[in-house]
């Protein structure tokens, strides 16, 4: 067990996520608002592998449901 307190680095920090790491335990800490996840740095990699798949995935369902603008008719002089 560790008597000492872990010396975290701020990695990344904004609109309430933050991720921290701790060098002598090898952990980094996902903060999502008042939820705090302990991960390793190769789990970390992974998650945010997946997440940028998923964002991808999404921009392209986006870009699916969106219909050109319906355009009036110009009346010619």
């Amino acid at each position: 067990m560790r008597s000492a307190l872990c010396d975290k680095i701020e990695l990344a920090n904004g609109l309430g996520v933050r991720l921290l790491f701790c060098e002598s335990c090898q952990v980094i800490e996902l903060e999502i608002g008042a939820i705090s996840l302990k991960l390793s740095p190769d789990m970390i990699q992974r998650v945010a592998n997946i997440m940028m798949k998923a964002s991808l995935k999404l921009d392209h369902v986006n870009a699916a449901d969106k219909k050109p603008a319906y355009k009036q008719p110009q009346l010619m002089h």
